[in-house]
């Protein structure tokens, strides 16, 4: 490729403008074009970065000037709007969840080959701090035989984060970076073993879910996510290996409360984190991981080199949610690669928890 990345942002809210602040530090790309569905908060965008403020999403994704296209709105119209980008030339990111279903990872990952485009996942976390010493610690505590992840925070507004259309709640929104960590450290999933509730009564997705997973290596994983939970929003895990253990802690909010914890031969000690080259404006507690993922798409898409954050990548965590998901609705284990997955039993994944009329204080 020569000259700059033109790249389009589709969604200009807090994941959307943290992307924007990153992709405006690449020397190799430039921000041309915005869409929002507020149109104000577009315009806002558009003045800050001078870029053109577009009336609709597919404006923005065949934007003659982008050659990259970022989506970061709601995931129900996810796969539609990254089939359409591949379709018109374009490369796509996509904000995590990757999509509601397999068989719209599918249509994406299909489309990618048959345009000979670019489909990436932003699994921002990869890029952590907090990630990166435990991947130089990892082969400290030997062969991992168990590990538990959790990603909660306290959340008691009713958005459009809670709605059926959006193909689930908080595992799909916030566990799949456990998902992503575990499969990262533990390798491929064998069966899957999920129960979940909706806590708040206002909701139509689980708020609370705790899944189980046995690995094909023989381990066993456990990711806990919950939007009930009173405690500062962050992801929290202990891996258990045959020589010792590690625990971390990632805030994206607190970056005083990240760390990462090896226990080995009876000691315990904290381990030296790298420093940031920037911290985040938006979510400061993830320091510089948004810098490390949009440098990674941005060299990737502009020398044309394949990324591991492919569309498979991105389909691999939708997997595991969604068959956390069939695990609740059937009552039983069930075993990985996923057969089939029908979002018009969505609804029955979800148990509702009943305790009588006590809302969901703060």
């Amino acid at each position: 490729m020569t000259g700059k990345l033109g790249v389009a942002v589709i969604g200009c809210g807090k994941a959307g403008q943290a992307q924007l602040h990153w992709f405006a530090r690449q020397a190799k790309c430039e921000i041309v074009a915005l869409f929002d569905p507020l149109p104000e908060k577009a315009r806002q965008a558009a003045a800050a970065y001078n870029a053109a403020c577009l009336p609709s999403w597919q404006a923005a994704a065949s934007y003659a000037g982008a050659d990259l296209v970022s989506l970061c709105g709601p995931e129900s119209v996810r796969a539609q709007q990254a089939v359409f980008a591949l379709e018109n030339g374009k490369h796509a990111l996509c904000e995590k969840p990757f999509a509601n279903t397999l068989d719209e990872c599918d249509q994406m990952i299909n489309a990618a080959e048959r345009c000979e485009r670019m489909l990436l996942a932003y699994y921002n976390m990869r890029f952590h701090p907090v990630v990166h010493a435990v991947d130089e610690q990892i082969d400290e505590i030997g062969p991992l035989y168990a590990a538990r992840f959790s990603y909660t925070q306290f959340r008691s507004n009713l958005s459009w984060r809670h709605r059926i259309e959006q193909g689930g709640g908080v595992l799909k929104s916030q566990g799949v970076h456990a998902i992503d960590l575990a499969l990262r450290w533990l390798g491929p999933v064998k069966t899957v073993s999920g129960e979940m509730a909706i806590i708040h009564d206002g909701r139509e997705v689980e708020d609370f879910a705790l899944v189980n997973l046995r690995m094909e290596s023989g381990a066993i994983g456990e990711v806990y996510a919950a939007y009930t939970d009173r405690q500062p929003e962050e992801m929290r895990a202990q891996l258990q290996g045959k020589l010792g253990k590690l625990e971390f802690c990632l805030n994206p909010y607190l970056p005083e409360r990240n760390g990462v914890w090896l226990k080995k031969a009876g000691a315990k000690r904290r381990m030296a984190l790298r420093q940031a080259a920037e911290i985040d404006p938006v979510y400061p507690g993830l320091m510089d991981c948004s810098l490390g993922a949009i440098k990674h798409v941005v060299d990737h898409v502009a020398a044309g080199r394949p990324s591991p954050l492919d569309g498979r990548a991105g389909r691999r965590s939708i997997e595991v949610v969604l068959a956390a998901y069939e695990s609740q609705r059937r009552r039983t284990k069930i075993e990985l690669p996923l057969r089939s997955f029908e979002l018009d039993s969505l609804a029955d994944c979800f148990p509702r928890f009943s305790a009588g009329d006590v809302p969901l204080r703060e």
